[in-house]
């Protein structure tokens, strides 16, 4: 049982990545490389992700204008754009309904299907 409750994490954990990047980078202040990326959900959420999962979300979020990737010394650091910042705001605006979608979906009362006319 504990795996299968593991392997939902994890899945949950990959598909807010973006926004765990975002939040991190909202509530940091300042930039992040893929490596903080995986530390930060490695001790917040006790899993380690891939690398090419991290990277491949902080290279869809700059390729959509949410982050700015520069090169410092040996590291690539990505900066939340005005735009990413945007989406964080509203992410925390919206965070209850997030939350009450999570737990409806997890409640039971989604069960069974309706037909449609």
């Amino acid at each position: 049982m504990g795996d299968i409750v593991r392997d939902i994490e994890k899945r949950v954990i990959n598909g807010f990545m973006d926004f765990i990047i975002l939040s991190a980078l909202g509530h940091n202040g300042g930039c992040i490389s893929g490596y903080d990326v995986i530390k930060h959900v490695y001790l917040q959420f006790h899993f380690l992700p891939s690398s090419g999962t991290v990277y491949s979300h902080l290279y869809a979020m700059e390729r959509a204008g949410l982050v700015c990737g520069v090169q410092e010394n040996r590291r690539r650091v990505y900066r939340l754009t005005s735009k990413g910042l945007g989406v964080v705001r509203e992410v925390e605006r919206v965070n209850g309904n997030v939350q009450r979608f999570v737990a409806r979906v997890f409640s039971g009362r989604n069960v069974g299907f309706n037909r449609l006319p």
